[in-house]
């Protein structure tokens, strides 16, 4: 991986955090993530101008695909966050992606799997365990924390993640990394909002405007610049697999900021695990 490679992505996880940190905060999530969503549309409206030009139909068909699986990482992440902290639901949600985007990408992308991945998958196997933690000794707490919803949404979100980055590696052979990225944020909200809708309603998405106010208008802009970045490094030549990986140092500030300011419980074991984490996806990042 470059060195700019590694800038840009570096700079998507800190991108991410803000959105998760505002998701996190909003009161009906469901309807942040569909205002979200639709002000990634409207905003980016002008890459149709910048990159007008066709997709094959084999681009479109991986669009598709990959749209479902972004529909359901949001939709689990949104459903995540309901009565879980921010420092359990996101290292759990991101950092499961890395490891299993190393096994996607090994099968279908034929990338290639070294030590070092293999050692970065169970240094992040083990910082997930630690983050269920409430101290150290109480091994059986992870098993019981996924009795809960919040961290079963988790896990759908992170096999989500790490479905569509393996097809968006393959998607943005057949369309610029914007144009495809966009495309995808527009398909995937036409599938989120049926079930957004049904869920909330009309007068849901109303008060949840008025509460965020510029809020989904921000991390609508942030999401799709984060990912557009990732996409952008991938066409460079990085690896799927380290792309995801890099990406997901985000988990250590996003564990941070739950424990130092929102004042989340399970301190220590918390910061331990996602520093674990963020040490595996570098082993898989750097030696993978």
């Amino acid at each position: 991986m470059t060195p700019l490679s590694l800038l840009l992505i570096l700079g998507s996880a800190c991108l991410h955090v803000v959105i998760h940190v505002a998701l996190k905060k909003a009161q009906d999530r469901a309807a942040f993530v569909w205002w979200m969503l639709l002000w990634a549309c409207i905003l980016y409206s002008p890459i149709l101008v910048l990159f007008g030009q066709s997709v094959p139909p084999v681009g479109w068909a991986l669009l598709l695909l990959s749209s479902v699986f972004e529909a359901s990482y949001f939709i689990s992440i949104a459903k995540a966050y309901r009565g879980s902290d921010l420092s359990i639901v996101y290292p759990l949600a991101r950092g499961t992606a890395p490891a299993l985007l190393l096994i996607w990408s090994a099968a279908i992308l034929r990338e290639p799997v070294r030590p070092g991945g293999a050692a970065g998958i169970g240094l992040i196997a083990l910082g997930l365990y630690l983050i269920n933690l409430p101290r150290l000794g109480a091994w059986g707490e992870p098993l019981r924390a996924l009795a809960r919803p919040g961290p079963r949404w988790a896990l759908l979100a992170g096999l989500s993640t790490s479905i569509y980055t393996a097809v968006d590696k393959v998607g943005i052979g057949y369309a610029p990394p914007l144009l495809y990225t966009y495309l995808a944020v527009c398909i995937t909200t036409l599938w989120v909002t049926p079930i957004t809708w049904r869920e909330v309603g009309w007068q849901g998405l109303r008060r949840e405007l008025r509460s965020s106010r510029l809020g989904t208008a921000l991390a609508g802009f942030l999401t799709l610049a984060a990912y557009g970045i990732v996409l952008i490094t991938m066409q460079m030549g990085t690896p799927a697999s380290y792309a995801g990986a890099v990406r997901e140092v985000s988990v250590v500030l996003g564990a941070a900021y739950g424990v130092l300011v929102l004042r989340e419980g399970g301190t220590r074991m918390r910061i331990l695990g996602a520093v674990l984490v963020a040490g595996g996806v570098a082993m898989i990042a750097l030696l993978g």
